[in-house]
């Protein structure tokens, strides 16, 4: 069985990779009991998998919708396809911040309402996986990344922690959750993240404290012309 961990820069660049047997997405526990077939060579998943290691996201969120419908079960393809919206979604994000730094305010709410709708995807089926397997971590951590993205600090803050508990040594999950605390001010609580990412080996690919996501609502994206 595959796993799929996550590694998100502060500044909506992602990167995935693909593990077998790695323990981050579910807390050391099969979510399949053994179901092999999800990881067969060839399948539909394999397919997701290596388009995500591709950055195709596109083909990704196809692959693992095409796995969806042969099992409604398969918890690593909706996981799976969360993980290609979310990808989606930063792609959108960052469009939308272009568009609106060059003064182009159309552009930037069109991407910034497509960035919303991948990110809304994304929570959904982290949703479906948690309501197959409520000790799925990583679906907490892609809930409390998309959340960080659309200013929602509150979700944002309990789905880290929620990642963190089933998963103490996801440094990645700190770190996110520091930045938050950080944004709103408590800054005890966000130091106190930001070391414990640091012990569990995590550093910031950007090297920068103020690079946090902002809400990427519509209408922060608009420019005035």
């Amino acid at each position: 069985m595959k796993r799929f961990f996550w590694a998100v820069g502060t500044t909506a660049a992602l990167t995935v990779a693909c593990c077998g047997g790695c323990d981050k997405g579910k807390n050391g526990e099969n979510p399949n009991n053994g179901d092999a077939s999800q990881a067969s060579a060839g399948g539909p998943i394999d397919a997701g998998v290596a388009a995500l290691d591709a950055g195709e996201w596109t083909r990704a969120y196809d692959a693992f919708s095409d796995a969806i419908a042969a099992d409604s079960n398969a918890v690593d393809a909706y996981f799976g396809r969360a993980a290609a919206s979310l990808a989606i979604a930063e792609e959108r994000y960052r469009l939308a911040e272009a568009a609106a730094t060059n003064g182009d305010a159309k552009t930037g709410t069109a991407e910034a309402e497509k960035a919303n709708e991948n990110f809304a995807k994304a929570i959904a089926d982290c949703e479906k996986v948690l309501e197959l397997d409520a000790k799925y971590a990583d679906a907490y951590f892609i809930r409390g990344v998309a959340a960080q993205y659309q200013g929602d600090w509150n979700a944002g803050i309990e789905a880290f922690t929620k990642c963190v508990e089933l998963s103490p040594e996801h440094a990645e999950a700190y770190h996110r959750r520091g930045e938050i605390y950080d944004h709103i001010g408590d800054y005890e609580h966000a130091s106190v993240d930001r070391k414990k990412a640091a012990e569990l080996g995590y550093r910031d690919p950007d090297g920068d404290e103020e690079d946090a996501p902002n809400n990427v609502d519509s209408e922060s994206q608009t420019v005035e012309e």
